[in-house]
């Protein structure tokens, strides 16, 4: 879970290098421009992880619904809620709760990424255009200039879009991460609530504080 968490939240502050690629600037720029005029994303996406070394190939499909610096993630029966000053991560199965700052070391920053993977820190190389079904695609490559979980990032953004469609993250650990966008919302209202576990509502619920 938390290997999921840090891929979704590689950064949502656009600070480039000296090392940049202009046509991926440009897109990214596009990028950031577009999500930024969304007042809240909900999405499905597929979330998987491969190692062919090992033989190994987990799939899980997930909900992420953002809304300005809050979000409510859906993921393998367990919930993470962030009102934007506390983060709670409900576990079902265990009848528990944790309860955490959003900016702790332990979890992390803002999953809006999973839109918004054009960050500091990264060289970024244009690759082309490609087809994604009947969609016109371009694909960029994010290395890392700086110490990272990540070897190499891949995502593939919509032309008509600017919306990111796809993420492949080749990992240090020798696994291979990837993030498919299965369906996309936008600008639909959520109340605050939404984005708070109610532990009055859960009085069975083990509640666990580590902030």
């Amino acid at each position: 879970m938390k290997k999921f968490i840090l891929i979704l939240f590689v950064i949502n502050s656009f600070t480039l290098s000296a090392q940049v690629d202009q046509k991926a600037k440009t897109i990214l720029d596009a990028v950031s421009q577009k999500t930024k005029s969304y007042n809240s994303i909900t999405a499905g996406f597929e979330f998987i992880i491969e190692n062919t070394d090992a033989g190994i190939r987990e799939s899980n499909e997930g909900e992420l619904i953002l809304q300005d610096e809050k979000y409510k993630l859906s993921i393998s029966g367990i919930e993470i809620f962030c009102n934007g000053e506390k983060q709670w991560t409900y576990l079902p199965d265990a009848m528990e709760v944790n309860i955490s700052e959003p900016n702790s070391d332990e979890e992390a920053i803002n999953p809006a990424s999973i839109f918004t993977i054009y960050e500091k820190g990264f060289k970024n190389t244009y690759l082309g255009e490609f087809t994604n079904g009947s969609e016109k695609t371009w694909k960029i490559e994010l290395v890392p200039t700086e110490k990272n979980e990540f070897e190499r990032i891949i995502i593939e953004i919509e032309q008509d879009t600017h919306k990111i469609l796809n993420a492949k993250m080749s990992g240090n650990d020798g696994n291979t991460y990837i993030i498919n966008v299965t369906s996309m919302e936008t600008d639909k209202k959520y109340p605050v609530s939404a984005f708070s576990f109610n532990t009055v509502n859960h009085p069975d619920v083990d509640v666990i504080d580590m902030r």
